[in-house]
């Protein structure tokens, strides 16, 4: 009883410094980005008008402090399945590629990355899209269902969701370019 109280108190002790380092982290940069005008616009810049890579951020984040959800066990917290998709036939479609699934097939997402959209778009129907540390958007069209939600952090294998009639839609992006998918999948 002594011992996994011990274990508990180091845990809570290792929770309370990642904590208290955020926020001398967050403070320091909020003290510099306020006396210097100049790195505010530049940060602004970068954040709010070009294509910023919180996947990135957060693959940093993981690497170097562990898990952002600290007491959340990542086994029991998304289905995890293949790592490569499998399909029967491809197809070019608009932008991106027409796969044909098997029937019940669960879409494993194929790379890590962050959910930055969740909902419709015109022609591809329901549509999640993975944004990778690279900043390689991944659009996940044509489901059915999904299990993942806006800003979950994925990783690659993860079950993304089930495609309406076993037809996967997917599109590649890269700072607004579409790029080829036979280099993805």
């Amino acid at each position: 009883m002594a011992k996994k109280k011990k274990e508990h108190k180091n845990k809570f002790l290792k929770y309370l410094n990642r904590f208290l380092l955020l926020i001398v982290i967050c403070l320091i940069s909020l003290i510099v980005l306020k006396s210097n005008p100049s790195l505010q616009e530049k940060v602004y810049k970068t954040v709010f008008q070009n294509n910023f890579s919180f996947a990135k951020i957060n693959d940093l984040y993981e690497k170097y402090f562990g898990s952002s959800l600290p007491f959340v066990k990542e086994e029991e917290e998304q289905l995890v399945s293949a790592t490569t998709l499998e399909y029967q036939k491809d197809e070019k479609y608009k932008d991106g590629v027409k796969l044909t699934l098997d029937s019940d097939y669960l879409i494993p997402a194929t790379s890590s990355g962050l959910i930055v959209f969740a909902g419709e778009k015109e022609g591809y129907g329901n549509t999640i899209i993975l944004q990778r540390p690279d900043n390689v958007e991944i659009w996940y069209s044509n489901l059915d269902t999904t299990s993942v939600s806006l800003y979950d952090y994925v990783k690659a294998g993860a079950t993304i969701g089930a495609a309406k009639d076993n037809t996967l839609y997917m599109v590649f992006t890269k700072d607004g370019e579409y790029l080829d998918y036979k280099e993805y999948i």
